[in-house]
């Protein structure tokens, strides 16, 4: 018996009509750009998706997870790293990232040999991810971005908290962050003049 081959799921830009473009913020040092598009339907669910582009070295956020929802990655262009259950691998153009519920890891990033561009989708769809990604994209085209062309990690945590977005770090119970840590960070955020 042959072993089982594992499928790469279908790429939800392939088919005839790819998931139209919302809207789409560029950072004005050009870091990064991020295009959110229509909710999808892939592989049986509702998705969240949108495109993410990368100049060299740039992408990388902290360790973290998504306690509900599973995250793909579609490698358009370039060579990235990325952390999936404590391994540093790389992928390149047409590669396929599953990250699962519950699983620390750290989300695609640019090599230093060049830019990267990625489509994401966060299943199932849920309006905190589109909430979460207009924070996102506010702070894109403020250009109000850490060297890595991420939000700096008090920004992330106060748009995490605002959007309910199913983001947590990597080491501690999702509930404390929830009702403290996020909520904490987030007040420091505003405090310190991030906004409010």
């Amino acid at each position: 018996m042959a072993p089982a081959v594992a499928v790469p799921p279908a790429d939800p830009l392939a088919g005839p009509t790819p998931p139209p473009v919302v809207v789409r913020y560029r950072d004005p040092a050009g870091r990064t750009t991020l295009t959110l598009r229509a909710p999808v339907w892939h592989e049986g669910a509702w998705c969240t998706c949108f495109d993410r582009t990368f100049v060299a070295g740039a992408g990388r956020l902290p360790p973290h997870r998504h306690d509900s929802a599973t995250e793909t990655f579609f490698v358009r262009a370039g060579r990235v790293r990325y952390l999936r259950g404590g391994r540093l691998l790389t992928a390149g153009p047409g590669d396929v990232v599953t990250v699962d519920p519950g699983t620390v890891h750290i989300d695609p990033w640019a090599t230093r040999e060049g830019p990267a561009e990625l489509t994401v989708l966060l299943r199932p769809a849920d309006p905190t991810w589109l909430d979460f990604g207009l924070r996102l994209g506010a702070a894109i085209c403020a250009g109000k971005l850490n060297r890595h062309g991420q939000m700096p990690l008090l920004a992330l945590m106060d748009a995490v908290h605002r959007s309910g977005a199913d983001v947590a770090a990597a080491g501690l119970p999702g509930g404390l962050q929830r009702r403290v840590s996020t909520p904490l960070l987030s007040r420091l955020h505003r405090v310190l003049g991030g906004g409010s």
